[in-house]
């Protein structure tokens, strides 16, 4: 059932959790790309897309100190935060402005597309979602990739379904999905999430969103032509940055 016909008025607000000891790839949101941290190059490519307002929240002295200088929004957070959605729900009480939705942007996509977001948000068409994010088809060398979260979906034929459960380690690709690093949550759906406590399967799989399907809330998900790869590792930055090279940008 369609609800919300005017979601292109909606106002949102693009935070970025910005936690500064990521533990694959050391201080990865500081590392460069074509001479800009890659930090900023996913705030300033928020801001591109005009589709909100963008802020960081971060932990770090070293990366606000960026955002002063990039004339980029940012909210200091607590180191201690458990998690980037934990994060992103105390930046935006810190900021005390009321939007219609809040974009989890991950830090580590520094080449998403202002699509990924537009039709990620039109999954609240539906007023049974809770929580919106998307996917891309999965390779078959990627089963075994713990650095790439898989999600268990059963898409319809307009290409978007429910989440049934997230992975790391899978053994064959049927009904899984490639999961890009995005969510859009309501104020409302925020506020539940992290007031929830940590789940086991949570805990056990560094997986956060599964403490939102351990608790019932619907995950809605949209699938995408297009994969915005992510910087996991160190190998991920040295593909990122010859693809940057290549653009010149």
């Amino acid at each position: 059932m369609l609800i919300n016909k005017n979601l292109k008025k909606s106002k949102l607000i693009i935070i970025i959790p910005a936690r500064l000891e990521s533990k694959r790839l050391r201080r990865k949101l500081l590392r460069m790309i074509q001479g800009i941290p890659m930090i900023i190059r996913v705030a300033k490519a928020a801001k591109k897309t005009g589709l909100g307002e963008v802020c960081v929240a971060t932990d770090s002295d070293k990366i606000s100190k960026l955002c002063i200088k990039n004339k980029i929004n940012f909210v200091m957070t607590d180191t201690k935060i458990k998690s980037g959605t934990d994060r992103i729900q105390k930046a935006y009480e810190d900021l005390g402005k009321d939007f219609d939705f809040i974009v989890n942007l991950q830090g580590d996509l520094p080449l998403f597309k202002k699509d990924l977001i537009k039709k990620t948000m039109d999954l609240f068409m539906d007023k049974k979602t809770d929580i919106a994010t998307a996917v891309c088809d999965l390779d078959k060398n990627e089963l075994d990739d713990k650095n790439i979260v898989k999600a268990n979906v059963n898409l319809g034929l307009d290409g978007t379904g429910y989440a049934r459960d997230f992975l790391r380690l899978i053994k064959n690709e049927e009904s899984y999905y490639h999961h890009i690093g995005l969510y859009i949550y309501t104020p409302k759906s925020l506020k539940k999430f992290v007031e929830l406590k940590q789940t086991k399967n949570e805990i056990n799989r560094s997986l956060e969103q599964m403490r939102a399907l351990d608790n019932q809330m619907k995950i809605k998900v949209v699938k995408l032509a297009n994969n915005p790869p992510s910087v996991d590792t160190l190998e991920d930055l040295r593909k990122i940055r010859l693809l940057f090279k290549k653009n010149k940008s």
